[in-house]
């Protein structure tokens, strides 16, 4: 079997699967939890209390002296942009899982582009930390959540990390108009507070972070061989050593954190999965707190 049949079969395994998951757990959630995207911009106002910062206008605030914010009329139609990271690191996958990340990543971005399908929702896709860099314009309809699959799974091999500046340039310069963004991702880059500020204030941002529960916490595993999939070069080490894997641990874990308080410091909900775990328990939990908070 050559590699396009295979992919294809995996593509039609996969829609099987978000099909299932997409109309019996999360029916009518979808739209509940996203009912302040698709907005286009309508006029200003004086800010009030309650407002959101994020919608002040700055250049009006400063000119007037008085705080406005900019008014949106929702519109029916609303956009899914998925921003997946294609990068080498995102191949991926430890004895704990037979999904590299990547796999993960496309099988969650199954469940959520058929649920932007049953809303009648269009679909989009950026994948970054490969080359080129693939783009592939909202459209509706199951064929292009077909193909949002495919063109993942099928993503060049080989690329490095992007900057979280660079990510968040390409998005707003490819997806223009207001989105609900997943972006999805290792996050082994550097935390960058401003470029993903940025990112949030043109769309609804949701980071999704995926990792490999072996690259958390190395096993006992006497003297490995282990290589950088991204630039090539090849390590001993010693995983006996409880040294060594309480370091690795230690580091993995701030690395996290130094994430977790961006998210938390710019109002973020984030994702945060593991490969050996079912990301619906968690995409639900998600969708459940989304639809209390437009509820109020």
């Amino acid at each position: 079997m050559d590699k396009t049949q295979e992919i294809m079969q995996q593509v039609r395994r996969i829609e099987m699967q978000a099909r299932k998951v997409a109309t019996t757990t999360f029916a009518g959630q979808y739209r509940s939890s996203f009912r302040g995207q698709g907005l286009d911009f309508d006029d200003f106002r004086e800010y009030m209390p309650g407002d959101e910062p994020r919608f002040i206008d700055w250049k009006v605030t400063a000119r007037t002296g008085t705080p406005y914010v900019r008014k949106f009329r929702e519109e029916r139609e609303q956009v899914l942009l998925l921003a997946v990271d294609a990068s080498a690191s995102m191949r991926y996958a430890g004895g704990a899982s037979a999904d590299s990340k990547l796999e993960y990543a496309a099988r969650m971005a199954a469940v959520l582009a058929y649920s932007a399908v049953q809303n009648g929702d269009k679909i989009g896709l950026l994948l970054f930390g490969c080359q080129p860099h693939f783009y592939l314009p909202p459209a509706k309809g199951m064929r292009q959540c077909l193909r949002v699959v495919r063109e993942i799974l099928s993503a060049p091999q080989g690329g490095t990390d992007d900057s979280m500046e660079d990510i968040a340039a390409e998005i707003l310069r490819t997806q223009r108009k207001s989105a609900m963004c997943f972006l999805m991702s290792d996050f082994l880059t550097k935390a960058d507070k401003q470029a993903v500020g940025k990112l949030n204030f043109r769309h609804e941002l949701i980071p999704v972070r995926i990792n490999d529960p072996y690259e958390l916490e190395l096993p006992e595993a006497g003297r490995l061989y282990v290589q950088d999939p991204e630039s090539g070069e090849q390590y001993e080490v010693n995983a006996s050593s409880l040294a060594l894997r309480t370091a690795h641990s230690n580091a993995m874990r701030a690395h996290m954190l130094e994430w977790d308080r961006t998210f938390t410091q710019l109002g973020i909900d984030s994702l945060s999965l593991l490969t050996h775990q079912n990301f619906v328990t968690d995409l639900r939990k998600l969708f459940n707190r989304r639809s209390r908070l437009f509820a109020r």
